[in-house]
C-alpha cells in the first residue's frame, strides 16, 4: 500500500518542479490607480466610487459640472486638503476658466486658480480636484478675490 501513496507524492513533486512558466494573468486596477515616478501605486479609495465624469459643454470642465465643481475641495498631491472650491469663473462663452478656492488662513482668504494642473479624483462619493505640484504657501500667493 506504501508504493502508491509514494508514486502520487513523487509525481506531485515533479509537476510543482516544471519549467513550464505559470499562466500570465493581467490584473484589471481601479480606475484611478496610478503609479508615481518614483513607482509607488497609488489606488483609490475602497468604496462607491463615482462614475467616471462625462459632463461636457458650457460650464463644465474635468467632465464635472458647474456644481460639481463647487462641491469640490482642492487637494494636493497627497490628497490632503488645501482648501474649498468656492465658485467657478468663465469667459464670454460661458466656458469654465477658473475657480476661486477660499484656503483657511488667518483670516480665510479666497485666490483665483487657473485650471492647469489639475484633475478630477474621486474621494469617497464625491469628486473633488487635485493639484499634484501645488502647495497651501503656493496657493496664498495666487492673486486675492474679493
Amino acid at each position: 500500500m506504501k508504493a502508491p501513496i509514494f508514486v502520487l507524492f513523487a509525481a506531485s513533486a515533479l509537476a510543482a518542479c516544471s519549467d513550464e512558466a505559470p499562466e500570465k494573468k493581467d490584473a484589471q486596477l481601479p480606475v484611478g490607480t496610478r503609479i508615481t515616478d518614483n513607482g509607488v501605486v497609488e489606488a483609490p479609495p475602497i468604496g462607491s466610487a463615482p462614475t467616471i465624469p462625462t459632463a461636457t459643454g458650457v460650464g463644465t470642465a474635468f467632465g464635472l459640472t458647474t456644481q460639481q465643481l463647487q462641491d469640490a475641495d482642492l487637494l494636493d498631491g497627497a490628497n490632503a486638503k488645501l482648501g474649498e472650491v468656492e465658485r467657478v469663473t468663465t469667459d464670454a462663452q460661458k466656458n469654465v476658466n477658473g475657480l476661486v478656492v477660499e484656503i483657511e488662513a488667518e483670516p480665510d482668504r479666497e485666490v483665483l486658480l487657473p485650471l492647469t494642473g489639475l484633475e478630477p479624483v474621486a474621494v469617497g462619493d464625491h469628486w473633488h480636484l487635485r493639484a499634484q505640484n501645488l502647495t497651501r504657501e503656493q496657493l496664498l500667493t495666487l492673486p486675492k478675490v474679493q
